[in-house]
């Protein structure tokens, strides 16, 4: 369980990163002016969806982590 907790973490900070590397990105093209770069490689959708996959493992990690803590304090009884 523990090792899945992590590799989920893992996961979740490489999206994380992956979202400051498109949003620099697109910063860097809307200050060039270059709308149509943005819109071609769809930024805006790409970064949404990686907002989400974050938000939802976020949610497992916790949901994991919590279940892990409650399973432990079953043994110790």
């Amino acid at each position: 369980m523990t090792q899945l907790i992590k590799n989920y973490t893992n996961s979740r900070d490489l999206v994380k990163q992956r979202i400051t590397e498109l949003s620099e990105l697109r910063r860097a093209l809307l200050k060039r002016g270059d709308n149509a770069k943005v819109s071609e490689l769809d930024l805006d959708r790409r970064i949404q969806v990686l907002y989400e996959e974050h938000g939802e493992m976020q949610a497992i990690i916790s949901h994991l982590t919590s279940y892990n803590r409650r399973r432990e304090s079953f043994g110790k009884m």
